[in-house]
């Protein structure tokens, strides 16, 4: 883990984290109507002869006091919610851009994730697997060089060596027994 500033950026990873805020925009819609159900029939069933009309003016009565608090909690809980996730999509994020990097050809760098971000471990796997990659690759390039131009000297024995051996078997008379 290294000591790089707190991100600057909220959304890291766009798809994730606005599919994670239209989630919690959910929750928080599915809660509100809840809460409304629930106070209407808590209301009808207290007061049975009471007209609709009179149950939704004192659900509007009573809903002065707890929407207030819904409102201004419900965004601090997506901010808080995306400054969490950005925890975990951040080092995703930085990981996938080097990937694509060293999958490019380009060498990459070795990842550093911030203090608070989770998935520590990953960069040091990560790095490790980099460094492999980038092992293999040199030596790839390495036996690819050797393979494309090989030395005149190694060739010209084995020329001189099929060549004796012709010779010897052009010296001896036809028919004669040779030792294997």
């Amino acid at each position: 883990m290294s000591s790089r500033p707190i991100r600057q950026q909220l959304l890291v990873e766009q798809d994730v984290q606005v599919s994670l805020v239209f989630r919690a925009v959910l929750y928080g819609a599915a809660c509100m109507t809840y809460f409304t159900v629930i106070q209407f029939f808590t209301q009808a069933m207290h007061h049975p002869g009471i007209l609709m009309s009179e149950i939704f003016l004192s659900l509007t009565d009573e809903a002065v006091y707890w929407v207030p608090g819904f409102l201004v909690l419900g965004p601090l809980m997506v901010y808080d919610m995306l400054r969490i996730t950005n925890r975990v999509a951040g080092p995703i994020y930085s990981m996938r851009r080097e990937m694509r990097a060293i999958a490019a050809g380009d060498n990459g760098r070795g990842l550093k994730f911030r203090n608070d971000d989770y998935w520590d471990t990953l960069a040091t796997e990560f790095n490790e697997l980099r460094r492999t990659v980038l092992e293999l690759r040199e030596e790839n390039a390495n036996l690819r060089a050797n393979q494309a131009a090989p030395a005149p000297e190694e060739e010209a024995p084995q020329v001189d060596e099929f060549a004796a051996a012709d010779l010897e078997m052009s010296e001896e008379p036809a028919g004669a027994v040779v030792p294997s």
